[in-house]
């Protein structure tokens, strides 16, 4: 129910699910399977069943196919990738899930690539063992946003989200605003699901678009993160203009014609299809000394693009194959390439249901990727392993779904005090009321400086981190003087806030481990530290400060323990 009120307007649901993605969605089908008879409301900054990044591209599954070897997996996911960071548990219990949640997308209307017997096209994963991958058409949000709605699921799209309304030390809503009408939006909840994404400071289009509000609002509330440290941009390599494609770091030479990844990757390491952390800094290295640009000089043969089986993925990815061939270089040419940034900062820790620390709040994909351990010592989303982005997404919402509204069966609705709504509403407004002050765009910029250089996000120093948060200090402090001359910069006035706020963290992490490990490299301190280290990095807020404490991991309760 809702109802207009001079405040706005103030509506009422038992579910309330912050992000209309694919995790969103999921979360609500969810919601609606376990309580038919419950309400279940989603809320989305731009439009439900379009959003994040799942609609924008579709793709690749990464999941345990039957006959595949999950000891493999957990063995290569922990020792080679998370280096011991991972909750084991947890992480056994997603790949145990990633078959079914493909089955379960078919099932609802998504197509699924399918070899001529009907079975669900299989392809291994080279560099993970035990793992496959299969491929998604790119419509595969629309019958998800079919069957939420034929559930009864209730959707508002064009409502940005800023803050979580507290009650008695728990969740119980959101408010917001429309960013058309300029509507001040109360959300009143028993339960609330954060599905709105990471944090990538907007620095790319796609991969790092997301501002991180989900994550700010949690942290303001008292959720506590973890794994912030690996919320660092970091790259892969691509070519032309277009980012047609992945390029096979083994091809890439500097001005002197030297292979690069012969001289900087380890034996060992994560790697994966994206770039590693020892080639990206060498890459830097090579330009900085004078040794630069960086090439991609690949052997004669066919260039990518290639059949899904999948009508809409496939005219997708030939028109890329086809602009390549157009406007790229003949093969066998060497072809200046750049270094484009990815990863995200998803540090919501959650536990095996997807709930916070704080009663009432849960935290899905790629709020809480890094935060819920799955994925250990790397950049995550997207991890590892491509296609894990999308199956994180749909597991970890299938999972809070289905909690929350139990949560919410029993759970009496809230009385807020009117006084905490008119400030936040008069906070929301107050950069449309001034006449003059700092532009958005001039702080988006500032923040960009501070995460997208590689001295910052990738190549650590406690002297570095120190100068990166005494900038973000200069930042925040005129977050005050924002000014919006109309809904939509109010809008990116609010997410320059987030990303402020999630920098921070990152940093404040990553200055607190005192040794290198994964994508989180220190040059003061480069060698892993198992015997100091063996923890996670805990933040929550302290008066209003990032307050910084460790947990150990349980590693004598898991299965894979470290070498010796």
């Amino acid at each position: 129910m809702s109802r207009t009120e001079e405040v706005g307007e103030v509506v009422t649901t038992d579910v309330l699910i912050v992000g209309g993605g694919i995790g969103g969605l999921t979360a609500a089908i969810k919601a609606k399977e376990q309580n038919p008879g419950s309400e279940v409301l989603i809320v989305e900054k731009q439009t439900v069943g379009w959003a994040g990044k799942a609609a924008k591209i579709g793709g690749i599954l990464a999941f345990l196919a039957p006959g595949n070897d999950a000891d493999a997996f957990m063995d290569f996911q922990v020792r080679t990738a998370g280096l011991y960071l991972n909750d084991q548990d947890l992480l056994s219990k997603y790949v145990q899930a990633t078959f079914g949640a493909i089955e379960e997308l078919a099932e609802w209307g998504a197509t699924v690539a399918r070899t001529p017997d009907g079975g669900v096209v299989t392809i291994p994963a080279f560099w993970a063992p035990g793992f496959s991958l299969t491929f998604v058409d790119i419509d595969l949000m629309l019958p998800l946003r079919t069957r939420a709605r034929r559930l009864g699921v209730r959707m508002l799209s064009k409502i940005h989200v800023v803050d979580l309304l507290k009650h008695q030390g728990g969740v119980s809503g959101a408010v917001g605003f429309d960013i058309i009408s300029g509507r001040f939006y109360e959300l009143r909840a028993k339960a609330t699901v954060l599905a709105n994404g990471s944090c990538g400071y907007k620095v790319r289009r796609f991969w790092v678009a997301g501002t991180g509000d989900g994550i700010a609002a949690a942290f303001r509330a008292g959720a506590e993160m973890r794994n912030a440290e690996y919320g660092n941009l970091y790259g892969h390599t691509v070519y032309q203009d277009t980012d047609s494609g992945l390029v096979p770091y083994v091809h890439l030479v500097n001005a002197q014609g030297e292979n690069l990844a012969q001289k900087y990757l380890p034996d060992t390491g994560p790697a994966g299809v994206f770039l590693p952390l020892e080639l990206a800094v060498g890459m830097e290295r090579e330009v900085v000394e004078g040794r630069g640009p960086v090439y991609f000089a690949p052997p004669p043969g066919p260039g990518h693009g290639f059949d899904t089986g999948l009508p809409k993925l496939t005219e997708w990815m030939q028109r890329l194959a086809e602009k390549e061939n157009r406007y790229g270089l003949p093969a066998g040419t060497r072809r200046e390439i750049g270094v484009p940034l990815h990863g995200e900062t998803s540090c919501i820790k959650v536990d095996h249901e997807m709930r916070t620390s704080v009663e009432g709040l849960w935290a899905i994909g790629d709020t809480s990727y890094a935060g819920s351990a799955v994925a250990g010592a790397v950049a995550s989303p997207p991890g590892i392993t491509p296609g894990s982005g999308i199956m994180y997404a749909l597991i970890s919402a299938s999972w809070a779904g289905r909690s929350a509204a139990r949560y919410a069966a029993d759970a009496p609705a809230a009385e807020l005090p009117r006084d905490e709504i008119e400030w936040q509403r008069e906070r929301i407004f107050a950069p449309l009321r001034r006449s003059n002050g700092v532009p958005p765009e001039d702080l988006i910029s500032a923040i960009q400086d501070v995460t997208a250089p590689i001295k910052f996000n990738l190549r650590r120093s406690k002297a570095r981190l120190q100068e990166a948060l005494d900038h973000l200090e200069a930042i925040k402090e005129r977050l005050s003087t924002l000014q919006a001359k109309d809904l939509h910069y109010l809008s990116k006035c609010h997410e320059v806030g987030s990303m402020t706020l999630c920098a921070e963290l990152t940093y404040r992490a990553a200055l607190a481990r005192t040794e290198s490990r994964g994508f989180h490299f220190r040059e003061d301190y480069p060698d892993r530290d198992d015997e100091n280290w063996l923890k996670w990095v805990i933040l929550k807020t302290d008066g209003g400060e990032v307050g910084v404490s460790t947990q150990p991991l349980p590693i004598g309760e898991y299965k894979i323990q470290p070498e010796r």
